[in-house]
């Protein structure tokens, strides 16, 4: 019997789904599609950045794609992470990568004043129009966060050491929430909040969760 599977990618706080461009060739080969799509209010998605249109947004696509496909899993990246954590709570998974998922906790702080850290490109890559949407994303999160308190499908959490955006207690919770014997939660050394998304080491240990 032939087993058709799917990958969901959900990107971060301001960015679109150019987040997965490192991984995408490399996760291709197993999976009969990956699907990417930039969230409301990122990217080409022109849809209000609100919980609503989040939630709405996901969920429908999480249905077109159940009616071809036979598994799902879920890879999420920072907010991404979180709306990942929401859509398990309500859909079919299979298995899930939450890739240093931003949960309860953003440093806005450091978004705003460390914009020449190597760790930080929000300057040069975020227009100022766009900071309302880093306050508009606490919101979002509580709300997304109070629908979940279960984790259900066998789930790999990957941090980087130098993350100071999203605090690795934030994954330790997650962690704690996940019923599946299959978990593993993993800090990486020389890892921050941006280049988790264009590692070979963390390219490595999905490869082996997903295999």
């Amino acid at each position: 019997m032939i087993v058709l599977r799917c990958l969901i990618c959900i990107h971060g706080l301001l960015s679109s789904q150019n987040d997965f461009s490192y991984f995408y060739p490399h996760l291709k080969p197993y999976y009969d599609r990956i699907a990417l799509f930039d969230m409301p209010g990122h990217g080409k998605n022109t849809l209000s950045f609100t919980t609503k249109n989040i939630q709405k947004f996901y969920l429908e696509k999480y249905e077109i794609l159940a009616k071809t496909y036979d598994e799902i899993d879920l890879l999420g990246y920072s907010l991404g992470g979180v709306i990942a954590c929401y859509l398990q709570s309500v859909c079919k998974i299979r298995k899930m990568i939450l890739l240093a998922p931003a949960y309860r906790y953003l440093n806005l702080k450091n978004y705003h004043f460390h914009t020449t850290s190597s760790n930080l490109r929000i300057s040069k890559a975020f227009p100022k129009k766009n900071f309302f949407h880093l306050f508009r994303f606490q919101k979002i999160v509580y709300q997304l966060s109070n629908e979940f308190s279960v984790l259900y499908p066998e789930t790999l959490i990957l941090w980087g050491e130098d993350d100071y955006l999203v605090k690795p207690s934030s994954g330790e919770e997650l962690y704690s929430m996940i019923r599946n014997k299959n978990r593993q939660y993993i800090i990486l050394k020389n890892h921050n909040h941006f280049n988790i998304v264009s590692s070979r080491m963390v390219l490595y240990h999905i490869q082996n969760f997903i295999e």
